[in-house]
This record gives C-alpha cells, structure tokens and sequence, in this order.
C-alpha cells in the first residue's frame, strides 16, 4: 500500500479549498504553543495557510514555512509569515538552522525515512523538533454514528483515520524511528471540549482530503448523510493537541500537560 506521502494529488489538493482550510481548521493549543515556543527561530514544514507559523510568530519567534503548494503558501505571506514552495525533501537549507522545527498536521505528508536523518542537521545546538496534530473526535453525534451513516467518511482524528489501537501503533512506530536516529522523543496532550455549529464543522470536514478530493457526487452524498445524523443540533467535540517532541538525546524536559476538561486555547480561538 502507498505511503499518503506520495499522493501527490492529494497532497497538493489543499490550494483550492485555501481560504477554507485558514478559515474552518482549529488553532493548536495555548498551552501546548506556551511549552514549545521558547523564542529564537523557528522552521514551519508544510506549514498550510500559516495557521501554526502565526501562532509562533504571535509568540515572539521569527518563522519562516516551507510548503509545497503555491495557492496555500500565498494564504500565508497574506499574513505576514515568509513562505518557500518546496517539498521538505527538496527545499533547499541554504546553510540555515534554526532552534525549532515544526510540522503541524503535516508528518505525514514527507518522506520519513528522507525527513528524519535530515532534521538533526537542521538545528541549533538545543533546538528541538515538534510534531502536532489537533484532534477533533465528535461525540454529540458519536463518531461511530458518524462512520456508520458513510463508507466515505474518514475521522477527522490526530495521526490518522483507524482504530485507537491503530493511532497507538503509528505513534509508537513515530517515537522508535526518532530514537534509532539519536533523538530523545517526549510527548504531551492538550484536551478540552467544544461545541460547533453544524454547518461549520460540516465545512471543515471537507478541508480534509479524504473528502475533499471525492468526486462532485460522493461530496454532495456524504455531506447530507452526516448532515442527517446529525439533524437539528450542533456537534460536540473531544479536541486536543497532541505534540510529539523530538531534541538531542537527555535534552529535552517537557511540562505537565493540561488537565482534561479545561479549554487550553485563548477566546480568540475558540
């Protein structure tokens, strides 16, 4: 079975549905951001819109993102933040380091096996790596009423669509791989719940692309199967930011992650 790598159609996908994606994707948590923005410069890999690149920026580091798809990179200098189009695979260093290297909802879009060997030589002495998903998991409908109204729909989950146990097995594979290459690897998880409109989560279920890229009549199909489970109410949401950390072997010490329950991110975000 390929790797999502190297789907390249839809990898690149995302430029069409730009302004979307920046508009409907969920911010990564204050608190996780607070424990990992430390200051100095940071490297966005795969950075979107900007979404993460900002809220590091708003922290006081100097970013720069990397991001392989034109239209997305463009959502991202509107902001203010200096994008290169590349792959991470073929961007092109030019002799720069930086103190951190970020990949927002973005790992599994490079090649690891080319990615991990390359990030050492990246940083800073004390720089560290920081992968992060956001997950979004409904429970108001549930999710498996969810999957069961479509065999089109996909979880709108941290590191990937599958079984808990699946995500486990991805996440274990992800710290292994890291430690062979000589990082000491720490993770944190940032929860709290939300509530969504219907409309609007319905609009960022299709800025992922699993349903994004469905032809025209399997898009119009899903989006009234989910819209009928979930009738006349709004959505409610187990969220949370998920961080794995990767530095320089015994570098690392990573805070307790927020309890549970308590809403990690600030008003504007919410």
């Amino acid at each position: 079975m390929a790797e999502l790598h190297e789907d390249r159609r839809r990898a690149l996908s995302f430029g069409a549905i730009a302004d979307d994606y920046d508009r409907l994707r969920p911010r990564y948590s204050d608190v996780t951001l607070d424990a990992i923005a430390t200051g100095g410069t940071a490297l966005d890999v795969g950075a979107g819109t900007g979404i993460l690149a900002r809220q590091l920026r708003d922290r006081g580091m100097d970013v720069l993102a990397v991001e392989p798809d034109g239209a997305m990179a463009d959502v991202a200098r509107a902001s203010g933040v200096p994008a290169e189009v590349a792959t991470f695979e073929e961007w092109d260093a030019r002799g720069r380091t930086f103190d951190l290297v970020t990949f927002g909802q973005s790992w599994h879009w490079v090649d690891a096996d080319t990615a991990v060997p390359r990030l050492a030589g990246l940083l800073n002495p004390g720089g560290r790596v920081v992968l992060l998903w956001n997950k979004l998991r409904p429970t108001a409908p549930s999710n498996d009423d969810l999957r069961a109204a479509s065999e089109d729909y996909v979880n709108v989950e941290a590191a990937g669509a599958g079984t808990a146990h699946d995500q486990m097995y991805a996440m274990a594979e992800l710290r292994g791989r890291f430690e062979a290459a000589g990082f000491t690897v720490a993770e944190r998880e940032d929860s709290w719940t939300e509530t969504q409109e219907k409309d609007r989560w319905l609009d960022l279920v299709f800025t992922y692309s699993g349903h994004s890229t469905l032809p025209d009549d399997r898009r119009v199909a899903l989006r009234a199967a989910l819209a009928e489970v979930i009738g006349d109410g709004d959505v409610e949401l187990a969220a949370g930011t998920i961080a794995t950390h990767a530095g320089p072997a015994g570098s690392l010490r990573i805070d307790r992650a927020a309890p549970a329950g308590r809403h990690p991110r600030g008003p504007a975000d919410a």
